[in-house]
């Protein structure tokens, strides 16, 4: 995990779970697994002793609690069980990260969090795929896909961080609402039918019989949540540490980095 991903749920933590240091709360750290012993991962930044945090992943591994037997159907985790959710640098892995949104709605508990980070560029790197980048737009338009609420989200367009500046991370912070019993109703046939289409075949009859029970779940004591735009405000902070120059002066580095690397390696193998 790189630092400014790491940086990004600090701020998540601190301002959107201020007040909840003692307070038992339910997370759930998705696509968990630490791919390289001792590199960092968001459990470095969620642990507390009042907190119950497990993480899950497709296989079992570093920092793996739970290991779901299908990707996009996480049966081992119920429904409206978990405060709060976490997922960093995991969407550009996720062949149909769409129907990973829907199960983060699913579990999340009435007024539960999710924390979603992912690259919005950088090289190509697969584990074992690499299938996306995000924008500004994005995370508005899974917010709504997934019937969540937006609290903020942001592209780190600005040279705020020194590490990590290549990734451009999108990040979106989002609560699960208080819905109607038809509003429960409608978003269970929304998740089942996103299931299904990560089926390898779709038979007449299984569209005909897309339908689900209303979706039950908990309420979290997280409460009713504001967006208070600090991913913007921490960016802000870090860009004012620093003059305009010594800035640009990093950039040109980099730049020269990268041209380094061009010339150092043959052309076919080049993915910047």
């Amino acid at each position: 995990m790189h630092d400014s991903a790491l940086d990004k749920l600090r701020v998540f933590r601190s301002v959107y779970l201020d007040g909840l240091e003692s307070t038992p709360l339910s997370i759930l750290d998705v696509g968990s697994a630490v791919a390289h012993p001792g590199h960092d991962s968001n459990r470095s930044v969620m642990e507390n002793p009042s907190w119950t945090l497990r993480g899950l992943d497709i296989e079992a591994g570093i920092n793996v609690d739970i290991v779901v037997a299908e990707p996009y159907d996480w049966r081992e985790v119920p429904t409206g069980s978990i405060d709060v959710v976490t997922c960093s640098q995991v969407f550009e892995h996720a062949e149909y990260f769409w129907i990973t949104m829907m199960e983060i709605s699913r579990v999340l508990k009435v007024h539960g969090l999710a924390f979603i980070n992912a690259p919005g560029s950088g090289p190509l790197h697969r584990y074992p795929v690499d299938c996306w980048r995000f924008y500004d737009d994005a995370f508005p338009a899974l917010a709504r896909y997934a019937g969540l609420d937006l609290l903020e989200a942001q592209v780190q367009w600005a040279p705020a961080y020194r590490k990590g500046l290549q990734w451009r991370d999108a990040t979106g912070i989002m609560q699960r609402p208080v819905r109607t019993a038809e509003e429960e109703q409608a978003m269970a046939c929304r998740i089942a039918a996103a299931k299904l289409s990560a089926k390898a075949t779709i038979g007449v009859a299984e569209l005909g019989a897309v339908g689900a029970a209303a979706l039950e779940a908990e309420t979290s004591v997280i409460g009713s949540r504001q967006g208070q735009g600090a991913l913007e405000k921490r960016a802000g902070t870090l860009m004012a540490d620093a003059s305009s120059f010594s800035r640009k002066a990093f950039l040109i580095r980099r730049e020269l980095r990268s041209i380094g690397e061009i010339l150092r390696r043959p052309i076919r193998d080049l993915r910047l």
